[in-house]
């Protein structure tokens, strides 16, 4: 059979075409694979963890947002009165305390004195402990957190010692009290209940997100680019 006379000029026209498209194909391939890149470098490598929030009203220190405890996020509030009034007759340690040793309780209350007794722009609450609630003593505020109960109608705590000249260590370990002492009545103790608000989540850093969206608005350009020079 007679070849078409057509057939090889139309190899000559159509094979530039089949070359230019496998490029403009590789070269989208390569676009994705960055914005993917990208992805990843903003997910994993710029993060932040989330920062602890300071419960202020006028004035005065009432607890804080997102307390970061071993890797757990607590909401912390300062509360006068007595352990059976508010941690439910202070009898069930593992209903009623939100930690179970004197060790997780020690990281509680290096919690609280690392991000909540801190001067900074909402309060001068480390040089005055007595702008924290149920704490009006200005040489001493006590944060006590229970962990246990040695043996009915008393408990054990830690607490954590914001004083404004630290001399002393910032702990007291195998504190006991009785289950219905009013710290409301010293002016320099109250009580720190913890409540569990999930674990510390990395969040994307402003910068890498940046950078991602930047990285996606190029790979959209250079995409719209070739779509308009194929037509």
């Amino acid at each position: 059979m007679a070849a078409s006379p057509c057939s090889s000029a139309c190899k000559r026209v159509s094979s530039p075409h089949r070359v230019w498209g496998a490029q403009n194909m590789m070269k989208s391939f390569q676009g994705l694979a960055f914005a993917v890149a990208l992805a990843l470098f903003a997910t994993h490598s710029g993060t932040a963890k989330a920062v602890p929030m300071l419960i202020v009203e006028n004035g005065e220190l009432l607890g804080a947002d997102n307390v970061d405890v071993n890797g757990t996020l607590f909401d912390v509030r300062f509360r006068d009165g007595t352990c059976s009034a508010i941690f439910s007759g202070c009898d069930n340690p593992s209903e009623d305390f939100a930690f179970a040793d004197a060790n997780s309780a020690k990281a509680a209350a290096q919690a609280l004195l690392d991000q909540v007794f801190l001067d900074g722009p909402a309060g001068l609450f480390d040089s005055n402990p007595e702008l924290t609630l149920g704490c009006s003593a200005s040489e001493l505020c006590l944060a006590n957190i229970p962990y246990a109960q040695s043996v009915p109608g008393k408990f054990e705590f830690v607490s954590a010692r914001n004083l404004p000249d630290l001399v002393e260590p910032p702990f007291e370990f195998e504190n006991t009290g009785d289950s219905d002492f009013d710290f409301s009545d010293n002016g320099f103790a109250v009580f720190a209940v913890f409540t569990s608000a999930g674990p510390s989540v990395a969040v994307p850093e402003p910068a890498s997100l940046a950078l991602f969206s930047f990285g996606l608005a190029g790979f959209i350009f250079a995409r719209r680019g070739r779509s308009q020079r194929a037509t």
